[in-house]
């Protein structure tokens, strides 16, 4: 009688202990977060972006980046202003972080500096900034990111931008580190920084930050009309390649911020080139993009990734279009090709990043750079990297060996003929 009473409860149990399992499954199957990067500068300070939002939502995206803009007048400034048109007002800023929230997308909010006419002068940067008085500059760069933390952790924003693609104070590592915590005492979620695509070796400051940032605009060839298929795979691991070495070098978790290309020509050459007069080519647009989500559809390990850009010119409806030449998805053939990316079955920490591709990443980083330093005039050991291999001579054994057996110029390539 017993015997029948513990197999008749054992018999009732199999469902709950299902059950049980199927929603701890469900807790640990978190889509890896893929969005998209929207804009806050529809030119009107207090514009309602609600429209956007539910269109990004519809792709299947999970996340949004809010990018707001905001200005030094020339790149000598020490203040840091509300863009005049393209600066959010802290009412609408607000509305839009209540509305992504109700639309259940995760946030990040991205604030960015540009410069005054920098759409017409490409040397007006903000990676080339020189404020005439960097103390004050710093003080008055954390007091800005400080204010705008405290309203994004009012309003349920999970990850902080505290920059992106600031080069020229890359070499102020403590400054970026005083700038974090005093950013932590308001901010309570995930904060990064995005570094530029040419900017991995002199970024020191990973240390401080949750997640590190990448945009990822690296020319995928610099001599092909148009790339092959492989060309763009092979570019895009060694994107990755990238990623998985800051992961290496700091030991944080690394998502791509910005990945986008233009629907015009050559978008391969300069994918960052948003003034390019080059002809449409949506085919071309759709194929790049293809190829990166074909790369980063393996790349379990990421912490996130955001397609550049929603769109521009947002109150000019509609946005996109067969005759759009911007980053914009919208009615070209590469908005299925995102939502095709957004569906894929990838899911957040599922698949960790293992210590051997960390380790197999940092080798081929130290090669390319030892390589470098080979063949080319201008080659210079990155700082970072030389560090590196006198704390891990077995990675620099391993770096050295890799090119050991490759053909050595015969004499130093001159710098702008690497070709």
């Amino acid at each position: 009688m017993l015997r029948r009473i513990i197999a008749f409860a054992a018999l009732a149990a199999i469902p709950a202990v299902f059950f049980a399992i199927r929603r701890a499954e469900g807790r640990r199957l978190v889509p890896q977060p893929r969005g998209m990067v929207l804009g806050l500068y529809a030119g009107l300070p207090d514009y309602d972006y609600r429209e956007e939002l539910k269109r990004i939502q519809g792709t299947g995206a999970t996340c949004v980046s809010l990018q707001a803009i905001y200005r030094m007048e020339t790149w000598h400034s020490n203040e840091i202003v509300r863009h005049p048109t393209s600066s959010p007002s802290e009412a609408a800023l607000r509305r839009t972080f209540r509305q992504a929230r109700e639309l259940q997308l995760r946030m990040m909010f991205f604030p960015t500096i540009n410069l005054r006419d920098e759409a017409e002068n490409e040397t007006w940067w903000r990676g080339n900034i020189r404020p005439a008085d960097w103390d004050a500059w710093w003080r008055n760069y954390t007091a800005f990111n400080v204010h705008l933390a405290r309203i994004a952790q009012e309003e349920g924003v999970e990850w902080y931008s505290v920059g992106t693609e600031m080069a020229s104070t890359h070499r102020f590592p403590d400054q970026w580190r005083a700038l974090v915590a005093e950013v932590r005492k308001v901010f309570k979620g995930k904060i990064t920084y995005s570094v530029n695509f040419d900017s991995h070796d002199t970024f020191t400051f990973g240390d401080c930050l949750d997640v590190i940032g990448m945009n990822t605009y690296d020319p995928i060839s610099k001599d092909e009309e148009y790339p092959s298929p492989e060309a763009i795979r092979d570019a895009w691991w060694w994107i990755v390649c990238k990623a998985r070495t800051l992961h290496a070098r700091f030991d944080r978790p690394v998502m791509i911020t910005e990945v986008g290309y233009p629907s015009v020509a050559h978008a391969h050459v300069g994918p960052w080139d948003f003034r390019s007069d080059k002809p449409r080519d949506l085919a071309l647009q759709d194929l790049l993009v293809g190829g990166a989500f074909k790369v980063l559809r393996n790349w379990g390990d990421g912490a996130a990734v955001f397609y550049y850009l929603y769109g521009e010119n947002l109150n000019q409806k509609p946005v996109g279009g067969p005759e759009d030449r911007t980053y914009a998805v919208w009615g070209k053939p590469v908005e299925r090709t995102l939502r095709d990316y957004f569906a894929q079955p990838i899911f957040e920490g599922r698949i960790p990043a293992t210590a051997r591709d960390r380790h197999e990443a940092l080798v081929q980083t130290l090669a390319s750079d030892l390589r470098k330093e080979r063949d080319y005039e201008d080659g210079a050991l990155p700082a970072w990297a030389r560090a590196w291999m006198e704390a891990h001579p077995d990675d620099a054994r391993e770096a050295r060996a890799a090119i050991a057996g490759e053909p050595v110029p015969a004499k130093k390539i001159p710098k702008g003929r690497e070709r």
